[in-house]
C-alpha cells in the first residue's frame, strides 16, 4: 500500500502544481510594466506655468475631448491626464496624476511623448502618496461638468483659440540682464559702459510686443579723475516674434532711447581747477546724454519651460540676461 502511494505521489504533485504554476505566470504577466506595441507619437506644443496644462498634438487622431490618457517616455508611464479640449489637431490635456517625477521632470517644449488613450492599469506603478496628494488637489475632478470645464484651462492662461497664432503664449516677459551702453571716455572719444537692466514686454497682438526697459550704471573718473557719474539708461522699444530652430525666438525691434549721466561735482568749482576744466566737464556730461531712436534684435533661447535666455544686440544695448514668461 505504502508503495502504491509513493507510486503515486509525482502525479498528485504534478496535478496540483501545475494549475498553481500557470496561475503565478499569469498574474507576472498581468502585472508586466511593458507599454503596448505601436503607441502613437505626439509632441508637446505648450506647457503652462503650474505645468498643470499641456498642450500636444493630436495628428494620429488617437484620442479624443473627455477621454483619459497615459503619457509614455521609454517604455514607462510618465503622468495621467484628462483631455479637456480640442482643436484640429490640438489638444488640451488637465494632468491628474504624476507616476514617474524623474521622468516628469524631463519633460518640456517640443518633447516627443507616446499616448496610450484608455486603461493603463498594466503598468501597476506605486504613486508616491505626498506625490498624489499634492497634485489631487490641485486637479480633483468633482463632477461630471468638470470634464467639460472651460475654465478648467483658462484658470492657466493657457486657450487653444487665443494662443494657436501665437509663436510665445503668454503676455509677459521679465528680464534681469547686464550689458554695455554706448558712451564717451574723457577725451571724447566712444566707449562702453556696463549697467544692471530690467525689462518687461508685454503682447499687445499676436506677436507684437511693447517693451519698456531701465538699466543703471557708475563711471568712474568721469567726466575727470576722482569724479563719478551715474549712467542711466531708459529704453521704449516695438517688437515682432519670429519663431526660430531649437526652441528659439526672434525679435526685431525699433524704439527711442534716454540715456542721462549725472554728477553731483562735475563742471562745479571748488577751488582747485580753473574755468577752462569745468567748461570741458560740462562739456562731456553733455556729450553722454543722449536721446535718440534705436533699431536691434533680440534673441530668446527657452531653456525650461516659463524661463528663456535673452540676448539684445542693438545701437542702444549689448545685452545678456534671463527672462521669465507668465
Amino acid at each position: 500500500m505504502v508503495i502504491r502511494v509513493v507510486a503515486f505521489l509525482p502525479v498528485f504533485i504534478g496535478l496540483f502544481f501545475n494549475p498553481l504554476q500557470a496561475q503565478v505566470v499569469d498574474e507576472l504577466e498581468a502585472t508586466s510594466t511593458a507599454a503596448p506595441a505601436n503607441l502613437p507619437t505626439e509632441k508637446i506644443e505648450s506647457i503652462s506655468p503650474s505645468k498643470r496644462i499641456f498642450l500636444v498634438t493630436n495628428t494620429n487622431n488617437s484620442f479624443e475631448r473627455g477621454d483619459y490618457i497615459s503619457l509614455i517616455i521609454n517604455s514607462k508611464i510618465v503622468a495621467r491626464a484628462l483631455v479637456a479640449k480640442m482643436q484640429n489637431e490640438i489638444a488640451g490635456i488637465k494632468i491628474l496624476r504624476i507616476h514617474s517625477l524623474s521622468l516628469w521632470n524631463t519633460l518640456k517644449v517640443g518633447s516627443d511623448v507616446q499616448i496610450l488613450r484608455g486603461d493603463d492599469s498594466y503598468f501597476n506603478r506605486p504613486i508616491k502618496k505626498e506625490l498624489k496628494e499634492d497634485v489631487a488637489a490641485s486637479s480633483k475632478i468633482e463632477d461630471e461638468d468638470d470634464l467639460y470645464s472651460e475654465t478648467a484651462i483658462g484658470d492657466d492662461d493657457l486657450s487653444l483659440e487665443e494662443n494657436k497664432n501665437r509663436a510665445i503664449k503668454n503676455d509677459n516677459l521679465v528680464t534681469g540682464s547686464y550689458g554695455r551702453v554706448e558712451g564717451v571716455n574723457n577725451d571724447g572719444s566712444s566707449q562702453y559702459y556696463g549697467q544692471f537692466m530690467a525689462q518687461w514686454a508685454y503682447q499687445i497682438e499676436d506677436n507684437i510686443w511693447v517693451e519698456g526697459g531701465y538699466g543703471q550704471g557708475v563711471v568712474n573718473d568721469f567726466p575727470s579723475a576722482g569724479l563719478d557719474t551715474v549712467l542711466r539708461n531708459i529704453t521704449f522699444r516695438a517688437k515682432y516674434t519670429v519663431s526660430a530652430p531649437l526652441y528659439s525666438f526672434i525679435q526685431p525691434y525699433i524704439g527711442y532711447q534716454m540715456l542721462t549721466a549725472t554728477s553731483d561735482s562735475a563742471g562745479e568749482p571748488d577751488g582747485t581747477v580753473n574755468q577752462e576744466q569745468l567748461d570741458e566737464e560740462n562739456d562731456l556730461m553733455e556729450k553722454m546724454n543722449k536721446n535718440r531712436p534705436i533699431f536691434g534684435v533680440s534673441w530668446l533661447k527657452r531653456l525650461v519651460p516659463g524661463w528663456f535666455m535673452k540676448v539684445d544686440l542693438g545701437t542702444d544695448v549689448m545685452n545678456l540676461g534671463f527672462t521669465l514668461e507668465f
